[in-house]
């Protein structure tokens, strides 16, 4: 019996179409009024650029909230930003910065591009998690 029951949980934690995965809650702040936040969620094998999981969601109060469902533990990357005047882009300025909110998991530095994921990379448990993005100027 001890036997059947180690073997169901080693199978269960080891192979990959029984992996356990949580929903990833990304808080963002410091929105404006105005246009929806855009969020991409990128694994670390997407690396910060072509992210296959994004969701857009409303502004209250200077925040948003995105949830993410059936997330595997892993090491994960947030890109977001505010699409103010809500045509679906980042938005800049005629000097190339941007000028709408924006931001990355753990304030990653972004220069001429997004950041390397290693900078922007939080470790998610298998329950899932939160992480927060301070979006700015």
């Amino acid at each position: 019996m001890i036997r059947l029951l180690f073997t169901t949980v080693l199978a269960a934690t080891t192979l990959p179409g029984l992996a356990i995965a949580g929903t990833l809650e990304v808080r963002l702040t410091g929105a404006q009024p105005g246009g929806p936040v855009m969020v991409q969620l990128c694994s670390e094998s997407e690396g910060m650029t072509r992210c296959s999981r994004n969701a857009r969601v409303a502004v209250s109060n200077g925040m948003a909230i995105a949830r993410f469902e059936n997330v595997p533990a892993g090491r994960y990357g947030v890109g977001a930003f505010q699409d103010v005047d809500s045509n679906g882009r980042l938005g800049f300025s005629m000097m190339g910065r941007p000028n709408e909110p924006w931001g990355y998991s753990r304030n990653a530095p972004a220069v001429m591009g997004p950041p390397n994921f290693t900078d922007a990379a939080v470790t998610v448990g298998a329950a899932g998690g939160v992480i927060t993005v301070q979006l700015g100027l």
